[in-house]
């Protein structure tokens, strides 16, 4: 066994020892604190030079600990203190409060964002365009602050139900905001063609006071106008829906963006040809009146020529010399004499023709006239006798103004003879 020598001046007791041949219970010489210097060893500036190329057995035997290596700053006395390592609970509790920081910031900044998307003020205008395309008449004008009556048949999800070339679409143009007012410009979707519509909002309040809450000015809407030439309170139906011109013969009908079909109901006696009216957008853009003329059905006709005979025979009927409101009379009475039974005869009944309506009916034109007598008996101082007048010219000129269910009503264009002349 080959001797190992010690380190200079580390004598173990006068022997010398071998790796593996020391008691179990005894330590190495050679074992010692990393960084600490051996009792007796020679300071690190004093180097015995004869020994320098001598290994410290310590260095070979391989019995020594590795040396601690410092990983933090060192204390006040040189030596090294490691790092606290944090618990897994506090790392986790940290990340999550990290996290959350994040999400909530990033939470706000969406929810000011669908906030502020949400409030601004085209949505009232969408909401409104929207209920219009579904044909949800009733929400559409709750939604624009439009207030309507029984009288505004059409302003119903049944009428416009009816109606045709509705809105079917929209696109937002653009918006202007001008303090508490915003201007919505759009585009409407009526049968193929884009229609402008301008909206007009006012802010009313804030929701949480910050975000703006608009309401829609009713717009102003357009209508159905509707000129009957025909008698006064002539019933009309519009998108099925039935109401009366005024002593005029017309009817005004506020209505949605659409065409509606216009009929007039004249029962059996008289018609119209249907047409439509169209109504494009809102306001300025809204429909022209239509102009409908009234016709007699041959029930009608017939109506008017019996209500001429039934004139005549009324005026033939009287006792009078001058009979009210006829065309006819007979004059030259002498005042001396005293007249009874007195009696108009009718000779020749007129013939009449019915025309077109004018301002006051249905024209009626006497094509032949009619004739009739008067005679009267008499007594005076030259005795008794019979009087007679005629035979005179019986004229039905006039006008038929309108039907009942007992049928039409005449009114004579000439009146106590103003045209004719009596004998």
């Amino acid at each position: 066994m080959t001797d190992q020598p010690t380190a200079p001046g580390q004598p173990e007791d006068g022997q010398l020892t071998t790796p593996g041949q020391r008691d179990a219970g005894q330590p190495e010489a050679a074992q010692h604190d990393a960084g600490q210097p051996d009792a007796g060893q020679p300071d690190a500036g004093q180097h015995d030079t004869s020994w320098t190329s001598v290994p410290r057995i310590a260095d070979i035997s391989g019995t020594h600990d590795a040396p601690l290596v410092a990983s933090g700053p060192s204390g006040p006395h040189g030596s090294s203190r490691p790092r606290r390592r944090l618990r897994r609970g506090q790392l986790v509790g940290i990340i999550a409060g990290s996290t959350a920081v994040v999400l909530l910031a990033i939470a706000g900044l969406v929810g000011y964002s669908v906030g502020s998307t949400s409030h601004a003020p085209e949505r009232q205008v969408e909401a409104f365009l929207d209920d219009l395309s579904a044909g949800h008449v009733d929400d559409a004008l709750a939604a624009a602050g439009v207030r309507h009556t029984k009288s505004d048949v059409l302003l119903t999800d049944a009428a416009y139900a009816k109606a045709t070339d509705r809105v079917t679409g929209y696109r937002i143009a653009g918006v202007e905001r001008s303090g508490d007012t915003a201007t919505v410009g759009a585009y409407l979707t009526q049968s193929g063609r884009r229609v402008p519509a301008t909206f007009t909002l006012e802010q009313v309040g804030t929701d949480w006071g910050v975000f703006p809450r608009w309401e829609l000015r009713a717009p102003t809407l357009g209508s159905v106008a509707v000129a009957v030439k025909g008698p006064p309170r002539t019933t009309v139906a519009i998108a099925g829906q039935r109401t009366r011109t005024d002593s005029s013969g017309s009817v005004t009908m506020r209505a949605l963006p659409g065409t509606y079909d216009v009929a007039v109901d004249g029962g059996k006696w008289f018609s119209a040809t249907a047409t439509t009216s169209r109504v494009l957008g809102f306001g300025a853009t809204a429909s022209s009146p239509v102009s409908m003329t009234a016709t007699l059905t041959a029930a009608g006709e017939q109506a008017a020529t019996a209500a001429v005979d039934a004139w005549v025979d009324g005026c033939i009927a009287s006792t009078e010399t001058a009979p009210s409101g006829c065309s006819f009379y007979a004059y030259g009475e002498n005042p001396a004499n005293t007249y009874t039974n007195q009696k108009w005869t009718l000779d020749t009944r007129p013939t009449v023709q019915v025309d077109g309506w004018l301002s006051k009916g249905w024209m009626v034109t006497t094509s032949s006239f009619g004739s009739a007598t008067f005679t009267a008996a008499f007594t005076g101082p030259a005795g008794t006798g019979t009087a007679t007048a005629g035979p005179i010219n019986v004229n039905a000129s006039g006008y038929v103004t309108g039907f009942t269910d007992a049928g039409a009503t005449f009114v004579s264009a000439i009146g106590n003879g103003a045209s004719d002349t009596g004998s």
